[in-house]
């Protein structure tokens, strides 16, 4: 499996209106989308949470994911 921060329109969390998350997005083996959770950004040095941070910048640099994208509701991890 494989993860990475996206930011997805979890309008469920809104009464059906937009509101954009940060979210750890979570692929099948063929890079399928699963599922998403909500994410805890933390590492155990500050060199790793300047990766982390980055993988953050990544993410709002692509466009965001919307809930029907994927083929599960929400994963927790």
């Amino acid at each position: 499996m494989k993860w990475n921060y996206r930011i997805v329109n979890a309008t469920t969390e809104n009464g059906g209106e937009d509101w954009y998350c940060l979210r750890e997005v979570y692929y099948d083996d063929l890079g399928e989308l699963i599922g998403h959770a909500a994410p805890c950004l933390g590492a155990e040095t500050m060199d790793g949470f300047k990766k982390v941070w980055q993988m953050v910048l990544e993410a709002l640099a692509l466009p965001p994911l919307e809930e029907d994208d994927f083929t599960t509701k929400e994963t927790e991890a």
